[in-house]
């Protein structure tokens, strides 16, 4: 089988988990070269991961054995390196966002457009079973029409958790530019593009206590909108680092003809489970006698009009498996079948769009209406051959 040579930018903590899913999961990947701003970092990971290649970022774009260029870099030089990139007249796969403003994300697309390339942006992770179970269900009308929708992504904050958590109090930071396109991408993916959104922000705690100094957040931290879908489907979308506890689901999507309950967008797998409404319906019109609320209760308390379907293939007990390069990887099987990825350049520049949205409505006080779209392709199902473990 063709292998497709692909070279790393940036190789900083998320690189090893991209690294060590690329070098051992994929037998049509082949990771030749790695670069780093430092290059000692660089060195290392390749000493560390048996790649042939390593040093400076020019050098990599050079490499003609390089096809893809996957972009770890930081946020705010998503847009300058993917530009590099596509320069260079390689394929450009970046860590999200694929840029902080959409005027930039626009040219990288009628760059990317201008030359033939593919550049797109993670997350990846509706490429996984959970959410992809999710897509064949709604495509298939087990909930009939989607009507209404609600994405929570919840917490009190990562400086109670991460390393180095300044980032995200910064400008390009906060929930939404940070979790916002794990769930953007996957509402996007399974209802279509987006029409318009109106958001409202806030700060509970406008100083974050970081690395044990009092530091100003420079971003919201609860953002929380009403969101309008071309398919008419309406819903609601929070994302705050204000909320020490919460029973809101993660994602659920409600049909004409039942209720959806899709797994967390910012993981692989997990379980996913309908309700029938039009069950509990044809259960409550053969009941002959009139409906007391007793036998309506009875009925719907028997959990017989819910059910979990059997899982696309990976299935994957461990649902918080991190599979990140799974985009990189059906890149690389587009490019050997001549098909386009699944992980498209109008989605990721939608998504991009729709992060700035929120920011724009909120200070605005008014809707904002979306300019570009995007065209979701089908579900894979269980023979998807990216998932041929070597």
């Amino acid at each position: 089988m063709r292998k497709i040579g692909v070279g790393i930018i940036g190789c900083g903590t998320i690189a090893d988990v991209y690294l060590t899913n690329l070098t051992q999961h994929f037998e049509h990947v082949e990771v030749v070269a790695v670069a780093d701003l430092f290059e000692e970092k660089a060195r290392q990971a390749a000493e560390k991961y048996g790649i042939g290649k390593s040093g400076s970022v020019d050098g990599l774009l050079a490499d003609p054995a390089v096809e893809i260029v996957l972009n770890l870099t930081i946020p705010a030089a998503h847009y300058s390196v993917n530009k590099q990139i596509l320069e260079a007249g390689k394929h450009a796969y970046c860590e999200k966002p694929l840029a902080l403003k959409y005027e930039e994300a626009e040219e990288l697309a009628a760059l990317a457009s201008e030359k033939g390339l593919m550049c797109v942006s993670a997350p990846d992770t509706f490429l996984g079973a959970g959410i992809q179970q999710a897509k064949a269900l709604l495509d298939s009308g087990r909930i009939g029409k989607p009507i209404g929708f609600t994405a929570n992504m919840t917490c009190a904050g990562h400086e109670l958790w991460h390393p180095n958590p300044g980032f995200y109090y910064k400008n390009g930071g906060g929930p939404m530019f940070d979790m916002g396109p794990y769930y953007l991408t996957a509402l996007s993916y399974l209802l279509g593009p987006i029409r318009r959104i109106s958001c409202f922000t806030a700060s509970g705690r406008p100083v974050r206590n970081i690395l044990g100094t009092d530091t100003p957040s420079e971003v919201p931290t609860t953002y929380t909108a009403i969101m309008e879908f071309v398919c008419g489907a309406v819903g609601t979308v929070t994302m705050s680092f204000d909320t020490w506890d919460t029973s809101l689901p993660l994602l659920e999507i409600y049909g004409t003809e039942g209720s959806l309950y899709a797994p967390d967008p910012d993981s692989f797998n997990g379980p996913v489970s309908i309700y029938d409404g039009s069950k509990l319906k044809g259960i409550v019109d053969a009941v002959t006698e009139p409906h007391p609320a007793k036998i309506i209760a009875m009925v719907t308390n028997q959990g017989n009009c819910k059910e979990t379907p059997d899982m696309l293939f990976p299935e994957n007990p461990e649902h918080r498996a991190n599979m990140r390069g799974l985009g990189v990887a059906d890149m690389s099987r587009a490019l050997i079948d001549g098909r386009p990825a699944r992980l498209s350049t109008d989605l990721s520049l939608h998504v991009v769009e729709a992060l700035n949205a929120f920011e724009i409505s909120a200070k605005s006080g008014a809707a904002y209406e979306m300019k570009s779209s995007c065209s979701p392709t089908e579900p894979m199902g269980r023979d998807w051959a990216l998932w041929e473990i070597r």
